[in-house]
């Protein structure tokens, strides 16, 4: 019997403890449940257990051999790995949810379907006016990430481009120590320590403006998935080699893609030649567009496909 025409599904949900890769499966699994009935089990690794399984969902490729061998264990069941597999053939999974930004050389695989960014959930809600939030990152092999330069846009942020809405600023397990930017007493700082798991997002979603660092690709795409204005921070890019030639990434050319379709807002920043520091800063806004649904398109698709 197909999906759909099965009214209650069984899920295993593989998890690797990643927030990023878990929240892409939690949208995966809230908008199937909107169209089936759902009994949802969740494992960090393979285990035997008293239910068989209608979908096998992962995200990271920490999660890619438990799927499998749950798949050699429950061959009816249909696997459903989230992101391009890196170590195994995405056809080896029934399907494969990949972000537009991993290219296939030699061809798209025929169980792949593609998404704009990475599965988010989405929201229509109608944020608070006067409002903004900023979410901080860290080190990536993308994106160089300079505490000073941060501190100085965010307080470029905070004292004169928004001085007359609240802000909250909230950091990211890769963040470093920051110190408090300074601010007129619009802005409090929430350490992603102190905050629940539906913070972040709810944040978001309340939150006329946003702005994230760009190497946080989960948060940005999340942040598109809903009515907030999505400005990111200007990061300069690494240098390889001797003659300094500039990094480019999957990550830093889909950034760069979406800034030239003003999908995002940006903060376009001169700097001093050797502190590196900003001398500058001119601030570009996103054009208004409505929020991403991917995981609606995505669970579409899938009642088609299996």
């Amino acid at each position: 019997m197909s999906l759909k025409q099965t009214q209650e599904i069984v899920i295993w949900a593989f998890k690797d403890g990643k927030k990023g890769h878990e929240k892409q499966i939690d949208a995966l699994i809230t908008e199937l449940a909107l169209h089936k009935s759902t009994k949802i089990y969740e494992f960090s690794s393979w285990e035997k257990h008293n239910s068989v399984p209608d979908l096998i969902i992962g995200a990271g490729n920490a999660t890619h051999k438990h799927m499998l061998t749950a798949k050699a264990e429950y061959p009816s069941a249909k696997t459903i790995v989230l992101m391009k597999p890196s170590l195994r053939p995405t056809q080896w999974f029934d399907i494969a949810i990949v972000p537009d930004m991993d290219a296939y050389y030699l061809g798209k695989p025929k169980n792949v379907i593609t998404t704009q960014g990475v599965l988010s959930k989405y929201s229509s809600i109608e944020p608070k006016p006067k409002t903004g939030l900023i979410v901080i990152g860290g080190k990536s092999r993308h994106f160089l990430f300079r505490k000073k330069v941060v501190a100085q846009q965010i307080e470029w942020i905070l004292n004169d481009l928004y001085k007359d809405y609240h802000w909250k600023i909230t950091t990211s397990p890769r963040s470093p120590d920051l110190d408090m930017p300074k601010h007129p007493g619009n802005a409090e700082f929430f350490s992603w320590k102190d905050t629940d798991d539906n913070w972040l997002t709810n944040q978001m979603q309340q939150s006329e403006i946003t702005f994230v660092t760009p190497e946080s690709v989960s948060v940005l795409y999340e942040a598109l998935s809903t009515n907030t204005k999505v400005y990111v921070f200007d990061h300069e890019l690494h240098t390889d080699g001797q003659h300094g030639t500039q990094r480019q990434t999957k990550v830093t050319k889909n950034i760069a893609a979406l800034k030239k379709q003003s999908k995002v807002g940006y903060i376009d920043a001169k700097r001093h030649l050797f502190s590196r520091s900003i001398k500058s800063a001119d601030l570009q806004h996103p054009i208004n567009q409505e929020p991403l649904s991917e995981s609606k398109r995505v669970v579409h698709a899938l009642l088609q496909k299996l």
